[in-house]
C-alpha cells in the first residue's frame, strides 16, 4: 500500500495500530513515541512526568477488566497470566506483542511532535505536515504524511479543580497522576478527592498506613472485580445473550436488579457510599479493596470539600479535619496541544467525533483518533478495532457517510448519552462494549454470523451466544480472519481456570444432561425464532419488536 503514514504514540493504541496497518499492507509507517519505550500510559515511572500530560500507572495498578477481555483480538495473553494482571504483566505482554508482529522495527523512540496542521496540499492530497522534535539531538524538522492516527488517547492534562483556600494549605496537593505509591507518605492524614478508580486506588493504598479521608460529591456504585462463584465480573456481563435481551427490559428494573446485586456486597447506604444517581448513569468504581478498608476505619468517606486552611480542610457537612496531604483524584481534561485549533478545538471534554474517530467536516478523511473513549471494559481491543475500520477507510475500501449524516449519529448518540449519564465533563465518551465492538466490526466486514454457526457448528454458536464475547470473536471471518479464533473462543474459561489451579483439588463427577438439554432447547428456540423471522420477511408482514431482536445476531444480510 502506498503512502506514509504516522501514528502518534507508542503505547496499547499506537502499538496495535502498527500492527493493523502492516496487516493491512502499509509498508511506510512511523511510529513516533516522544519516550525511549512503548506502552504509554502502562510503563511504569518513578518519576514525576517531564510533559504535564504524560501519566503512567500507580506501582501497585492492577487491571479491572480480565485478560480475556483486555486481550488484542488475535493474540491471547498467556493462560498462566493471572486474570486480573499487574501493570507488570500488561507491559510485557505489550512488548511479546509488539515483537511477534514486527511492530518495534517501526517506532522512532525520543521524539515528540510539536504540531500537526494540514499541509498547503492538503485540499487536493489530503496530507498533513508534522513538526517533529528529537530529544536526543534537540532538532526540529516538518514531515509530510499522507495519513495520521492520534493515538495518546485521552488520560492527558490533569484536571486540577480549585477549592476556597487551596492556596494557603501548608501540606502537600498533587494529581493522582503524580502518586506513584504510599512510601513517603506513610502516618500522614491524607484527603483524596473524587471516587473514581484512581480515587478508589490511591484511597486503599495510603490507608494501608495512614487515615484517609475519602471525599465525593455524588457518592459512587462500587463493582467488584469478582462476582459469583469467584468468576471475573466481565466474563458474564460482556455476554451476547446478555446485550441482546438488555435494550428490552424497563430501565427501572434494571437498575433495582443492578443495584440489589451490588448491595449483596456491602450496604451502600450503610457505608455512606450510595450516590445521588441510579445505577448505570455514571461509570462505575471498580475496587475490591474499599469496602474492607472503610470497615477497618482506615477510610473515612466524607461529602465534597467547603474549604482549605492552613492545616485542614472543611467538608459540606460542616465537619473539618487535619489533613498534611491531599491527593486529586479528578480525572483529565481531553486536549491534544499540537493540534490546530482550527482542526480539532474540545470544549468541556465534548469531542465530535464519527464512532468516537473520525472529523466529519474534514474534506479528505486522512486523519483518525484512537481511543478516545470509555468503556465499561477494556479500551485496548476497541483501539485495535478502530485501527481495523480506519485501515479500511484510509485504503479506499470504506466510504464513510457524509458528513451531514456523521454529524447527525454524532448529535443522537450525544443527546443518547445526556439522558442516560450524569451531566459532567467525565461522561462525554462513554460507549456500551460490546455493542460498540460490534458497530464498528460491522464497518470492518467481521461481525460474526450467528446465524450461520447455529446451522454449522452450534458448540462455537453456543460459545459466541451465551458466552463471554471476548475479542477473538472478530477473527473468525472477514478481512484478516485468524485461523485460531475458534480455539481460542471455544478454550477462554480454560485460560479463565489456569491461574487458579495451584493447588488440585479433588471434585466429585457431575451429570452433564442438565447442560445438553440446555443447548437442545436452546438450538430449537433459536431455529424456530429464525424460521418466523424469515416467513414474516418473506411474506411483508410488519416485524414485531421482539423479533427486531433477532437482528442482533446478524441474520444474513
Amino acid at each position: 500500500m502506498s503512502g506514509k503514514l504516522a501514528i502518534i504514540g507508542a503505547g496499547s493504541s499506537g502499538v496495535t495500530a502498527t500492527k493493523t496497518f502492516l496487516e493491512a499492507g502499509f509498508t511506510d509507517i512511523t511510529c513516533f513515541e516522544r519516550r525511549d519505550v512503548l506502552g504509554g500510559l502502562w510503563h511504569f515511572i518513578e518519576r514525576e512526568g517531564l510533559w504535564e500530560d504524560e501519566s503512567s500507572v500507580n506501582r501497585s495498578t492492577v487491571i479491572n477488566t480480565s485478560k480475556e477481555f483486555m486481550a488484542f483480538s488475535d493474540y491471547p495473553m498467556p493462560d498462566w497470566y493471572p486474570n486480573f494482571c499487574h501493570n507488570l504483566d500488561v507491559e510485557v505482554y505489550f512488548k511479546d506483542y509488539a515483537e511477534h508482529f514486527g511492530v518495534t522495527k517501526h517506532i522512532r523512540y525520543n521524539t515528540e511532535i510539536m504540531s500537526l496542521k494540514k499541509h498547503s496540499s492538503f485540499d487536493s492530497t489530503g496530507r498533513w505536515e508534522l513538526r517533529c522534535k528529537d530529544h536526543k539531538s534537540g532538532e526540529e524538522k516538518n514531515e509530510v504524511f499522507d495519513f495520521v492516527l492520534v493515538c495518546n488517547g485521552h488520560h492527558g492534562a490533569p484536571h486540577r479543580p480549585s477549592f476556597p483556600g487551596l492556596d494557603t494549605f501548608k501540606g502537600q496537593v498533587m494529581h493522582s497522576k503524580e502518586f506513584k505509591d504510599v512510601r513517603g507518605h506513610e502516618g500522614k492524614n491524607a484527603l483524596v478527592v473524587g471516587i473514581g478508580n484512581s480515587g478508589g486506588d490511591c484511597a486503599v493504598e495510603l490507608s494501608k498506613y495512614s487515615k484517609v479521608y475519602l471525599s465525593t460529591r455524588r457518592g459512587a456504585w462500587v463493582l467488584n472485580r469478582l462476582t459469583a462463584n469467584g468468576m471475573p465480573w466481565d466474563v458474564d456481563y460482556h455476554c451476547r445473550r446478555r446485550a441482546m435481551i438488555a435494550p428490552w427490559l424497563p430501565v427501572s428494573y434494571k437498575h433495582k436488579k443492578i443495584k440489589q446485586q451490588l448491595t449483596e456486597r456491602f450496604d451502600h447506604d450503610f457505608y455512606g457510599m450510595t450516590p445521588d444517581h441510579p445505577p448505570g448513569s455514571t461509570h462505575p468504581t471498580v475496587n475490591d479493596e474499599l469496602p474492607n478498608r472503610i470497615a477497618a476505619g482506615m477510610i473515612k468517606v466524607k461529602s465534597n470539600v467547603r474549604s482549605f486552611s492552613e492545616k485542614g480542610v472543611t467538608f459540606d457537612d460542616g465537619t473539618y479535619h487535619d489533613v498534611e496531604l491531599v491527593v486529586l483524584c479528578t480525572g483529565y481534561k481531553i486536549e491534544y496541544p499540537f493540534i490546530d485549533k482550527s482542526i480539532l478545538d474540545i470544549k468541556r471534554n465534548r469531542i465530535t467525533m464519527y464512532k468516537n474517530m473520525f472529523l466529519p467536516d474534514l474534506k479528505h478523511q486522512t486523519i483518525a483518533f484512537l481511543a478516545v473513549i470509555q468503556p465499561l471494559g477494556s479500551v485496548f481491543p476497541i483501539a485495535e478495532m478502530q485501527s481495523r475500520v480506519a485501515a479500511r477507510v484510509f485504503k479506499g475500501e470504506l466510504k464513510l457517510p457524509s458528513a451531514s449524516e456523521m454529524k447527525r449519529e454524532i448529535d443522537d448518540a450525544y443527546k443518547a448519552m445526556r439522558k442516560r449519564y450524569v451531566d459532567t465533563a467525565r461522561h462525554t465518551i462513554q460507549v456500551d462494549w460490546l455493542p460498540f465492538m460490534d458497530e464498528l466490526a460491522e464497518m470492518v466486514g467481521c461481525k460474526p454470523n450467528l446465524l450461520k454457526y447455529l446451522f454449522t457448528d452450534p458448540r462455537l454458536f453456543w460459545a459466541l451466544f451465551n458466552g463471554p464475547g471476548v475479542p477473538y470473536q472478530y477473527r473468525l471471518e472477514g478481512p484478516d480472519a485468524w485461523p485460531g479464533a475458534r480455539h481460542a473462543i471455544l478454550t477462554t474459561m480454560d485460560r479463565v481456570r489456569k491461574p487458579f489451579q495451584t493447588r488440585k483439588v479433588e471434585k466429585s463427577s457431575s451429570s452433564s444432561s442438565g447442560f445438553s438439554s440446555l443447548v437442545f432447547v436452546a438450538t430449537l428456540l433459536a431455529g424456530a425464532a429464525t424460521y418466523a423471522y424469515y416467513y414474516i420477511k418473506r411474506n411483508n408482514v410488519e416485524l414485531p419488536d421482539f423479533l427486531k431482536a433477532i437482528d442482533f445476531l446478524k441474520l444474513g444480510n
